[in-house]
């Protein structure tokens, strides 16, 4: 593999970013599926409306092995989409709005590693004041940075798709 080229493009606007993100959340969505439907269940009925007497409860064990398989899923599709190919400059979401994540210095992407301290750091945008107030941070931002990009020094630019 070659060496990373640098990219060059206009600061990416927030509402890029979010859809960005909302496309990467949506291909675990298979995994989140079977996780959900192989968790244990407890369920209450009752054979006649308001009648207590009637009432019948229950929970099941749930399937194990298809929790699992969407764990497994979901954790491998978030390594390869979030942490190889974000650190690539693009997941599958900024990839198809057209945009990619670079160091601020060189213009380069960040790499597989930096990628996951990258979300690491987004706790940051998440729990000062116990509001997402640094996820709305691009919104005012001059260069359009959440508090994660600018602890770790990046900034996502418009590319061609």
């Amino acid at each position: 593999m070659g060496a990373p080229v640098a990219v060059r493009g206009e600061l990416a606007g927030w509402p890029l970013r979010v859809g960005g993100y909302l496309i990467d959340s949506l291909i675990t969505l298979p995994g989140y599926i079977l996780y959900w439907i192989g968790m244990p269940k407890n369920w209450n009925a009752s054979t006649t409306m308001g009648d207590s007497s009637n009432a019948v409860s229950g929970s099941d064990s749930g399937n194990i092995p298809l929790m699992l398989l969407g764990l497994v899923i979901m954790l491998g599709i978030g390594i390869w989409n979030r942490w190889i190919k974000g650190g690539q400059g693009q997941t599958v979401g900024r990839k198809v709005l057209g945009i990619t994540l670079v160091s601020e210095a060189t213009g380069k992407p960040i790499g597989t590693a930096m990628a996951f301290v990258r979300d690491i750091a987004h706790i940051l945008d998440s729990i000062i004041c116990g509001l997402p107030i640094g996820w709305l941070w691009p919104l005012w931002d001059a260069k359009r940075q959440t508090w994660a990009d600018k602890v770790m020094k990046t900034v996502v630019v418009t590319t061609s798709k």
